[in-house]
């Protein structure tokens, strides 16, 4: 029923705790597909001038998880699964049986949902929306921005981050056929979509995720995945061939 999909860079490491979380909290990897391509490196012209909007600044990192999430809500669509979760490779670890939560959120989801999020980024009980209660774990978030009591931005719309997150069929189709040309990184980027469709988002209190960032255990042994013996050498052309992409195609860097 479930059908997961790893946002991944290719860094061994990250590829090995992902494997082991999802195995040690009920996942079958029969049912996991990873979304390795394209990361920065192997952003083509032709990928920057379907996908990304012109005149826009933007990191090359951006555009590759952007258009894996693209891709995954693609594979969701082309093969009429009924709920796609899209994970990204940096969550930490979880603290439940993954298939038995995602259970409890369709129970307590309303009829019209369309997504669902769940992530330590932010607590739903700063968004001064519906009162968090013990005994449920489902929330509606407006798709509006959320200010904090000095003005300040504290969430941008429906998303909580793009780290862990739950699609039905019907809605994936909606953000995929919306989806490009996108202009930032996937959270951002889904704000807008969700505001253009009026997506029912919703999300999940307490979380059961914890993120790499936030999680003692992981944030401290990042590992670069570009070489040491080539770094500079990649680094130097990778740089040159991002700009004349950026040039040619009418985006620009950060």
């Amino acid at each position: 029923m479930f059908k997961y999909y790893v946002i991944h860079n290719l860094e061994k490491y990250r590829r090995e705790r992902i494997t082991t979380q999802l195995q040690q909290h009920g996942v079958d990897m029969r049912d996991v597909k990873f979304i390795n391509y394209p990361n920065k490196k192997d952003l083509t012209y032709d990928i920057k001038k379907n996908f990304v909007q012109k005149g826009i600044k933007i990191k090359d990192g951006w555009i590759a998880v952007t258009y894996k999430h693209y891709l995954a809500l693609k594979d969701i669509v082309e093969n009429s699964y009924p709920y796609g979760i899209i994970i990204e490779d940096n969550v930490g670890r979880f603290k439940e049986n993954i298939p038995i939560r995602l259970d409890r959120y369709l129970k307590e989801l309303d009829e019209g949902w369309d997504i669902i999020y769940d992530s330590d980024w932010i607590s739903y009980q700063n968004m001064n929306e519906e009162e968090v209660k013990p005994e449920k774990i489902v929330y509606k978030k407006s798709n509006d921005i959320t200010y904090g009591k000095t003005g300040e931005i504290i969430a941008h719309g429906g998303t909580k981050s793009a780290q862990f997150y739950m699609v039905n069929l019907d809605s994936a189709k909606k953000l995929y056929e919306n989806f490009v040309p996108f202009n930032h990184a996937p959270d951002m980027w889904m704000n807008d979509v969700f505001r253009k469709v009026n997506i029912n988002s919703y999300w999940a209190e307490p979380t059961f995720i914890v993120s790499y960032h936030s999680d003692e255990n992981f944030k401290n042994i990042h590992v670069s995945s570009v070489s040491y013996e080539s770094f500079f050498t990649k680094f130097s052309i990778y740089n040159l061939k991002s700009k004349i992409i950026n040039f040619l195609v009418g985006i620009k860097s950060i």
